[in-house]
């Protein structure tokens, strides 16, 4: 007997082990055949599954035999459905995988405009994302290059040797700008210093156009761009770039990290640097009058500021327990920005920057999450005197900002965001007093906020928020959101809805008293008395997705009350005041397509619209292109040519002159005050990069900027600065 029940227990033993097995598997890029890290495989109907190692390999234990389906998934890639059959012989299947990139970016996980994370085909709110696969095809290491080549309706102008931004018809008072969710200081005419941002350290930038006050409070009234930055995905991951092109264009980086069980941490380090150059004037500055006058300036020559920067950023996450991950992160950036010139043989400009910031996330439960987190950024800015070494500080802007907020992920689809804010703006600078001294002012905002999302029904979702902010001088403001999102079918996507917006005057708005040298001389007097801009937002867009193609429709209007600009108090006092009422009209379409799997096309326009009539500074038509292509010759080597450009509609400014007139009666000549019209013509810039993939995990970068050596006829305020056709090449290496 003993020996039948033996029998029975090894014959038993011998078939539970060949029906359970081991099954191997690796997950590869379909381009460069290379391991993917952080892969999802699991099998459908089971609670089995496993997360594939750096090398791109996974196993799953004890799968009984039968047909299965494996659910592959991965950020950035494509999810795919994979049958599979476990064999009943004692045998450990072994399978590849091969994913390809996601050709359209709908289903790329987004941030920014319900502060939850969201597929962005789900995303009730219209946000728009340009991927680290984008920004690695086109090889721009500008952010503000990437914004004016990529987004139709943005612009940028040279304002005092500065960048200006000007973004569907809003400066850059009315667009907030984000690192990771966190505000930028370094306020200086109305822009960040967009050399801070290291366009190889993103891994993606979310832009919601249009009012989001609700949840960002101030600034964010023309839109919020947030720059997301990596984080490592590997046990190890290192790299390094260099890149040399026209103007000494000189850039290096490196960059370190390393993913473990307790979390993470990496370091990156760059330096950059071109030389100032001349933009000379092919035609002479006209002023039309409107007596068919014209005035003609002398041919000029304008020099565009060169620069030296370098920067430093190390990050830690800890994952103290399954419920608790702790990051912090802090940075250290410099800038000497070099006039050219005689000037820039004397004076230079010297940036200091100082960032840091701790975040803590408490999972509650599955569907509660608690965040709180603090965050400080500091930008300085000093003369240098070359010729005496020494240096003097003529602005500070500090920011502190504390922020706790809770969400929670309820049944059938609903969810609520709900948190509460801390924001303390400081600034010192020569502007404010007459006399050159420096003088400090600051202003705190106390703000608690609230986001629900209604999914209630399988194809509409409701989004309503609400956020009161209490400014130091301006009191209690109360902001509104109701949006909604209809899906009529899964290819077609209606968004629309209403945002209340407001914004607080800048402190240079409210405390400035400067005398500007130039123009003759005039004095630029602050307004301590202005109220605050409310605003009333309304957008409306469609998404249209036909596979591998996506077209999006977009149109937005916005009623700004109590719009705060600058007026000529008389001809030699510029006072900032409430000017009244403005509203401005802007419409987008796009057009994304994976036409095969290695060719690609974007194409985007916008038109833009105000009512300030003359005092309009808006181009209103613009459209950008970009095609890219992968040559299938070389196998996992294959070459990648991406060409870029965009077009600008021409515009007209127009301002007060003096001229000379007659007096019809004595005769005399007189100096009288007219109103004339200078004529930006329409202009176009294209650039062209190349990529070739090299053993070794090297690439090499080359390219081709203002492909066809676009020049403006003269150099002003509204004019290109781009010094015509330039050239870079470049060498990448990534373990």
């Amino acid at each position: 007997m003993r020996i039948i029940l033996l029998a029975i227990f090894f014959i038993t033993g011998i078939g539970l082990n060949a029906q359970h097995q081991r099954i191997e598997g690796r997950i590869i890029d379909c381009r460069s055949q290379e391991g993917i890290h952080l892969v999802s495989v699991g099998i459908l109907g089971t609670t089995k599954g496993a997360i594939s190692d750096e090398s791109g390999k996974f196993v799953i234990e004890e799968v009984a035999e039968g047909d299965y389906t494996f659910a592959v998934s991965s950020i950035g890639y494509e999810d795919k459905r994979i049958p599979v059959s476990v064999p009943s012989k004692n045998e450990s299947p072994i399978i590849t995988i091969s994913l390809c990139e996601q050709a359209i970016d709908l289903d790329q996980v987004v941030v920014t405009a319900t502060r939850t994370e969201r597929l962005l085909k789900n995303v009730p709110i219209q946000t728009q994302m340009i991927s680290a696969k984008a920004i690695e095809c086109m090889q721009i290491t500008n952010f503000r290059d990437l914004l004016e080549y990529e987004l139709p309706g943005v612009e940028f102008t040279n304002n005092g040797g500065y960048a200006n931004i000007n973004m569907l018809g809003f400066g850059g008072k009315y667009v907030l700008f984000l690192v990771d969710g966190e505000r930028m200081a370094g306020e200086t005419f109305d822009n960040i210093d967009y050399n801070r941002v290291d366009m190889d350290n993103v891994q993606q930038i979310e832009i919601v156009k249009g009012a989001t006050s609700s949840l960002y409070g101030s600034n964010a009234v023309g839109g919020v761009i947030n720059i997301i930055t990596q984080k490592p995905r590997k046990t190890f991951e290192t790299g390094a770039n260099v890149r040399f092109g026209s103007n000494n264009e000189q850039n290096y980086r490196y960059t370190v990290g390393t993913r473990r069980k307790w979390g993470y941490a990496n370091l990156t380090a760059s330096f950059k640097s071109m030389d100032p150059y001349l933009l000379k004037d092919r035609e002479p500055l006209t002023q039309w009058f409107a007596n068919g006058d014209k005035v003609e300036y002398p041919l000029s020559e304008t020099y565009i500021a060169g620069y030296k920067d370098y920067s430093v950023n190390p990050r830690v996450g800890i994952d103290v327990s399954e419920k608790l991950h702790l990051e912090t992160k802090g940075g250290y950036y410099f800038k000497e920005r070099n006039p050219g010139g005689l000037d820039g043989t004397k004076v230079t400009d010297r940036y200091y920057n100082y960032s840091g910031g701790l975040k803590a996330d408490y999972k509650i439960s599955d569907a509660q999450h608690l965040q709180i987190s603090g965050n400080f950024d500091r930008y300085d800015k000093f003369k240098y005197y070359k010729l005496l070494s020494e240096k003097e500080k003529t602005y500070e802007n500090s920011q502190q900002r504390f922020n706790g907020m809770y969400t929670h992920s309820f049944a059938a689809g609903h969810s609520l965001v709900a948190g509460a804010e801390y924001f303390s703006d400081n600034l010192m600078t020569f502007m404010f007093e007459s006399d050159g001294s420096n003088a400090k002012r600051d202003a705190q905002t106390y703000a608690v906020y609230t986001q629900q999302e209604w999914l209630l029904a399988e194809k509409f979702t409701l989004v309503n928020g609400l956020r009161y902010d209490y400014h130091s001088q301006f009191k209690g403001h109360l902001t509104p959101r109701l949006s909604a999102m209809f899906k009529f079918t899964p290819r077609f996507t209606v968004r629309g809805g209403y945002s209340g917006g407001f914004r607080s005057p800048t402190l240079k708005e409210l405390y400035t008293d400067w005398f500007h040298p130039d123009g003759g001389g005039f004095q630029i007097i602050g307004n301590k008395d202005m109220k605050a801009e409310r605003s009333n937002n309304f957008n409306l867009s469609a998404e249209l997705s036909l596979g591998k193609t996506v077209i999006t429709a977009m149109t937005q209007y916005s009623l700004i009350e109590d719009m705060v600009s600058t007026l000529w108090a008389n001809q030699d006092t510029v006072l900032y005041a409430n000017i009244g009422d403005a509203n401005v009209w802007s419409t987008e379409l796009s057009v994304t397509s994976q036409i095969t799997n290695n060719l690609s096309l974007k194409v985007a326009s916008s038109v833009v619209t105000d009512n300030l009539g003359k005092r309009s500074i808006i181009r209103p038509f613009s459209t950008t292109g970009r095609i890219d292509y992968i040559i299938p010759v070389f196998g996992k080597y294959n070459p990648t040519i991406s060409l870029s450009g965009k077009y600008f509609g021409g515009m007209d400014i127009y301002g007060t002159g003096d001229i000379t007139d007659t007096d019809n009666e004595t005769g005399i000549e007189k100096e009288v005050s007219e109103e004339y019209k200078v004529h930006y013509d329409g202009y176009a810039i294209c650039r062209l990069s190349f990529a070739q993939a090299l053993p070794f995990n090297l690439t090499l970068n080359a390219g081709i900027n203002n492909l066809f050596d676009y020049k403006p006829k003269f150099s002003s305020f509204y004019s290109s600065i781009s010094p015509g056709r330039t050239y870079y090449i470049g060498l990448k290496w990534k373990l």
